[in-house]
């Protein structure tokens, strides 16, 4: 009974937001773009120049504690080590009273999560992985920094312009680091949650792997007369593709890294261009 207590007043009065015009330091909040596990992330406006930011604070029954600033302070060195205009920069951090603030560059534009539950787009093979390609460089991007995402979802990805921005490195993690505040290993955790906090590549390439199935079930319809199957029993893929999925989710051979994944891309890509390029090949020989 006491924890749920503690769960309920953290919840409801403790991690309250900020409300909408609460002008914090130089910074006045706009709305509440999020809350998550470690953090309130709002939408405000850098009252010096106008220009729109996100800020994340700190939960505030988080404070003290290894999942408290210790995180915001690590993703803060991860923003400041990256410049890519796809993913966002670190602009200041700083204390009001007893909260602590990161700043960041703001993206506008929806999510794919927004675009594909709200907006019921519909993606097909083809669009999928030229997509898929776009996010698979800001991907390569962070591995060549030595950084782990280790968050690629589609909530993350805003979608603006025919442009992927990948956003919330609140998980990120660089290699050689350990996965975790409290422990040095993922032995405690099941299987697919290990797979997905890995600071190594293949924690990237798996998460990657279930973007694909989500962007890909946007044109599925379920028959409600028949039993869930397996993704590999409802959606239509190309064989290439297939193989490709399963690689990415490490149920057959997988990658070792992202530079050996997307040629694979290329090579699908030009498939959908030049559709008759194998017949015209069997054709010459």
């Amino acid at each position: 009974m006491w924890t749920q207590l503690i769960t309920w007043w953290n919840d409801n009065i403790r991690d309250r937001p900020y409300r909408p015009g609460s002008q914090i330091g130089d910074y006045e909040i706009v709305n509440v773009l999020g809350i998550g596990s470690y953090g309130i992330a709002y939408l405000g406006t850098h009252t010096p120049t106008g220009n729109h930011v996100v800020l994340k604070q700190v939960k505030p029954s988080l404070r003290g504690t290894a999942k408290g600033e210790a995180m915001q302070a690590y993703e803060q060195q991860v923003l400041s080590t990256l410049s890519h205009p796809q993913v966002p920069r670190w602009l200041d951090s700083f204390r009001y009273k007893k909260d602590s603030f990161l700043v960041m560059t703001y993206f506008e534009g929806p999510t794919l999560e927004e675009l594909l539950f709200d907006h019921h787009i519909v993606v097909d093979e083809q669009i999928c992985v030229r997509l898929m390609r776009q996010i698979g460089e800001l991907v390569a991007y962070l591995h060549k920094q030595k950084l782990i995402h280790r968050d690629v979802r589609i909530p993350n990805v805003i979608w603006q312009n025919n442009t992927p921005y990948l956003i919330d490195f609140g998980l990120a993690r660089f290699v050689g680091d350990k996965p975790t505040y409290a422990a040095d290993d993922l032995d405690a955790y099941p299987l697919e949650k290990q797979l997905k906090r890995a600071v190594a590549p293949s924690s990237d390439l798996y998460a990657l792997g279930h973007f694909f199935l989500f962007m890909l079930y946007s044109g599925y319809t379920a028959n409600e007369n028949e039993p869930e199957r397996s993704w590999e029993e409802e959606l239509s893929l190309s064989p290439a593709l297939h193989q490709m999925i399963r690689r990415l989710l490490q149920l057959d051979q997988p990658y070792e890294n992202v530079h050996e994944w997307l040629p694979e891309l290329d090579t699908l890509l030009y498939m959908y261009d030049n559709p008759n390029h194998e017949e015209r090949a069997e054709h010459a020989q």
